[in-house]
């Protein structure tokens, strides 16, 4: 398959190729990514940290990634050792005791790759650490998140393809990156004199928030004569895949045919305000990277693309895809949600996905730092993390005591309780109503 795509320019030379306008808004939005690293140590404290290095992609740009791989333990059953105690209220540090490789055998671990949110302009992997590093040590999986290209510098499918190679990496030998994803990885495993490990390539599964969900859907779908590809669009994951592929969306971008303000808003929900819609930012650099008359387009757009392909074809929603779909009360994007929802179901996948709402927050409140939130919403933040967590450990079919230690900082005695389908707090909605929209 060959994309009707080229490589962009370097960032440094595009700068001086755009508008003032376009340019001045875009540094502005970039500050966030040149906070360094380092500061994970702090974001993110439980760890483990990531490795960051690059990949070659399909061109001449690379793509940087962080890998968080599982810390090393010695004995398993230590997760479990305090369970009663925790369940009272135990201090989280003296409660957490992360599951890792066992220093006495070979690993094979299952991947889980994430996208960040930032309407296809901003954002960084950075902002994911506190959920990666959560993931991969309750889970014992490898977590990637990809730092994909951004507008204005780079243009609709940028993203798309950058996701679709370093899936390849993963699952594909004959991938440019396959090679350098495992040395990079295998790097770092000496250094710290740790055993290599090996990727379960059967075990894949996809994560993203707002606009990285839109990337993730991306991943489980196949398009039919895409008119931006000289053949069809397909999954980069084989239409006879043994096992599920587990997505997550959070309260992902579906439909990208109207920018943040022109949205309806749910009800309570504030118009928009601060600096981003002051300055006008996502109305001027959102179309720098998705044109107008791009934005129906199934891939910009994955909630318009067919569920159900007609009898003998495939295309569609992959037939092993099985979705977790969590969404905030407040969120322009909200609508667009329900709509796709009815339409799963309608198309006769309603059983592979599920959905949970979210009572009394916001659109990206998952991202925000502690700090920035109440007590209640940080629960929900976790209880929605919780979720995410069984959902995987679900459909990777792994070792259900792997739950443990997360029930004791999702729940304390003081704890909030939710459904299956439905996270609600009255008192959370009082809360959120002073956080602006992400």
């Amino acid at each position: 398959m060959k994309h009707k795509y080229t490589d962009d320019k370097n960032p440094a030379e595009a700068m001086f190729t755009q508008p003032f306008g376009i340019s001045w808004r875009k540094a502005l939005v970039s500050l966030p990514r040149l906070v360094p690293d380092f500061v994970l140590n702090f974001t993110a404290s439980e760890g483990p940290q990531p490795i960051v290095f690059e990949i070659p992609s399909r061109g001449k740009h690379l793509i940087p990634v962080y890998v968080w791989v599982p810390p090393l333990r010695k004995h398993r059953h230590h997760h479990i050792f305090h369970s009663q105690k925790n369940a009272a209220g135990a201090h989280l540090k003296d409660a957490l005791r992360p599951i890792g490789i066992d220093d006495d055998h070979d690993a094979k671990l299952p991947v889980l790759i994430d996208f960040h949110g930032g309407s296809f302009i901003l954002g960084s992997c950075q902002e994911q650490a506190p959920f990666c590093a959560r993931m991969c040590r309750e889970l014992n999986c490898v977590v990637i998140s990809v730092d994909y290209r951004l507008g204005p510098y780079a243009q609709f499918p940028a993203a798309n393809l950058d996701a679709e190679d370093v899936v390849l990496a993963v699952i594909d030998p004959s991938s440019r990156a396959f090679k350098p994803l495992r040395e990079g990885i295998l790097w770092e495993m000496l250094k710290q004199g740790r055993k290599p490990i090996e990727l379960d390539e059967q075990k894949i599964a996809f994560s993203g928030f707002s606009s990285g969900g839109n990337i993730a859907l991306n991943l489980a779908l196949r398009i039919k004569d895409d008119p931006t590809a000289e053949t069809d669009w397909v999954s980069p994951l084989p239409w006879d895949w043994p096992n599920d592929i587990p997505v997550l969306l959070f309260y992902p971008s579906l439909d990208a045919r109207l920018l943040p303000h022109e949205r309806p808003r749910p009800e309570g929900l504030n118009p928009p305000s601060g600096f981003v819609e002051r300055w006008k930012i996502e109305k001027e650099l959102m179309p720098t990277y998705l044109p107008p008359e791009k934005r129906g387009h199934p891939r910009a757009s994955p909630g318009l693309a067919d569920i159900r392909a007609r009898d003998g074809e495939n295309f569609g929603l992959h037939p092993k895809a099985k979705m977790l779909l969590v969404l905030p009360q407040f969120d322009s994007l909200n609508e667009q949600s329900m709509t796709w929802i009815q339409k799963v179901r309608d198309e006769g996948r309603g059983d592979d996905l599920i959905v949970e709402e979210v009572k009394g927050v916001v659109h990206g409140w998952t991202q925000f730092p502690d700090s920035w939130i109440s007590d209640l919403e940080r629960k929900l933040k976790l209880d929605a993390f919780r979720r995410a967590r069984e959902f995987l450990e679900d459909h990777w079919h792994l070792d259900s005591r792997l739950a443990v230690e997360t029930e004791v900082i999702s729940h304390d005695k003081d704890g909030v309780r939710q459904s299956s389908t439905s996270i609600d707090t009255a008192a959370a909605a009082a809360g959120s109503q002073n956080l602006g929209e992400a």
